[in-house]
């Protein structure tokens, strides 16, 4: 899906930016972004240049954390519950006391074995 961003200004003036895209999208791209950061930081020499490019860069790094944290763990919420949701979709027939063991189920041959 194609992004898109729309930029609105609430009543206190400031800047209010929407994404219009799956947020597993989002997050991928905004995790590309902290790796490539995060890779020049490690990369840079001891250099005046470099110290200067660090502290801006590390500040970056740091609001991207802050902004992706809830997101994954919105991600990974959303994911255990489509999971749940597929598994009980998938359980069995519909009308069917799930706690009673299958036909020729373990359990069942089991209990034949011990009688």
């Amino acid at each position: 899906m194609e992004s898109k961003m729309n930029v609105s200004f609430n009543a206190k003036g400031h800047a209010v930016v929407t994404y219009s895209m799956p947020l597993s999208d989002y997050c991928t791209q905004r995790a590309r972004t902290l790796r490539a950061m995060v890779q020049v930081v490690s990369t840079a020499k001891g250099t005046d240049e470099s110290a200067a490019l660090v502290k801006p860069l590390m500040e970056l790094i740091r609001m991207h954390v802050d902004e992706l944290e809830p997101l994954f763990k919105s991600l990974d919420q959303r994911a255990y519950e489509k999971g749940f949701e597929d598994g009980r979709d998938v359980g069995g027939p519909k009308g069917r006391d799930h706690t009673e063991p299958a036909r020729g189920s373990v359990a069942a041959t089991a209990v034949r074995a011990v009688q």
